[in-house]
Formats: structure tokens, C-alpha cells, sequence
């Protein structure tokens, strides 16, 4: 394994459990989740704030949701792309929701301080997640009443209210959420 992708292994490893137990999580218990040696951190970040900062960055980056977006199915119905879409806005909105509960909610009040500001600027993700999703709904424009792009931005609002979990069934199910949206509130041909 190169160093490179030691380091992915690790941070893919402590986002788990940084999340469970916040930022005051020993570099112990990472290295028993990544499955190896204590010392074997230290040879891929300088510090655990070092190691606590790129899995921060790496949770907040778009990237794999985008890889999601763009892997969806080529033969999919509109309805189908819809839920697909959903499901990775809602999982990605979730996943940054714990994220920042987990830092901000900590008894020391957030993540340890690090030298030097995180790459891009805050709106970025979300900006090229809703550019990931419009050209997931771009194959459906001629059935869609709007641009993919402004569709997209509707299912991104979406997606954060469903990221709550609401215990309303027709909210917490990505396929009947997509018929809402589709087909509209209104029962019958209104």
C-alpha cells in the first residue's frame, strides 16, 4: 500500500469514529479501527489533530458523492433517477449534519485548532454537489418543467428537510418522496 493510500485508509477509518466519539477520540482507538500499529499513524499525519483535520476535510468534500451522482444507472425512469439523486443528498446533508453535531456539540466545544484554512471556500461543495445532480437530471430535461439545474436545487432542499428524519413515511422513503415530487401533493388528476 503506498502512503497515500495508507493515509485514505486511516482517515476512511477514524470518520467512524470520530463521529461517535468526537474530536477528544484517542489515536488508540483510530488505530484499532484502521487495523494497524499505534506508530503507523504518526508516520502518515504529524499529529491526531493533523489526522482529525484531512478526515474533517475529506467527510466535507463532495467528491464521493459526486462519483455516486455520476455512476447512477444510464436506464433509469425519471421517478427512479429522482430517488437515486435523493438518496445521495440526503446521505451526504446527514452525513455533514453528524459531522458538524458531532464537532460543535463536543464538550471542548469543536475540533482542535489547525494552523492555516481548509482549501476552497464553504459554499464550494455544496455548489458542485448541486452541479452533480443537475447533470444527474440532465438525460430527463424534456420531462422535466424546469432546468435540471433548478430541479436540482428543489431536491437539495428536499433532501436536508428528509435528512432530519421526520417519522412521516412519504419524507423517509427516497421513492415515495420522488412520486411527491413528480406527481405533486394534489390526490387524483386535480
Amino acid at each position: 500500500m503506498s502512503p497515500e493510500e495508507r493515509r485514505q485508509a486511516i482517515i476512511a477509518a477514524t470518520l467512524p469514529v470520530l463521529l461517535e466519539r468526537g474530536p477528544e477520540i484517542s489515536t488508540r482507538e483510530i488505530a484499532r479501527a484502521a487495523g494497524v500499529a499505534e506508530g503507523t499513524i504518526f508516520r502518515a499525519f504529524e499529529t491526531k489533530h493533523d489526522l482529525i483535520h484531512a478526515t474533517i476535510h475529506a467527510a466535507l468534500s463532495p467528491d464521493a458523492a459526486l462519483a455516486e451522482l455520476a455512476a447512477l444507472p444510464t436506464d433509469q425512469s425519471l421517478s427512479d433517477r429522482v430517488a437515486a439523486v435523493l438518496d445521495v443528498l440526503v446521505a451526504n446533508t446527514a452525513r455533514t449534519r453528524a459531522l458538524f453535531a458531532t464537532l460543535f456539540g463536543s464538550r471542548d466545544g469543536g475540533p482542535p485548532p489547525h494552523p492555516g484554512k481548509p482549501p476552497g471556500h464553504p459554499n464550494d461543495a455544496r455548489l458542485r454537489i448541486l452541479a452533480g445532480a443537475g447533470e444527474a437530471l440532465a438525460p430527463y430535461t424534456d420531462q422535466l418543467r424546469i432546468s435540471p439545474a433548478a430541479a436540482a436545487r428543489i431536491l437539495s432542499a428536499l433532501a436536508f428537510t428528509a435528512s432530519f428524519g421526520t417519522a412521516q413515511p412519504e419524507l423517509d422513503d427516497s421513492h415515495r418522496l420522488a412520486d411527491l415530487v413528480l406527481r405533486g401533493i394534489a390526490e387524483g388528476n386535480q
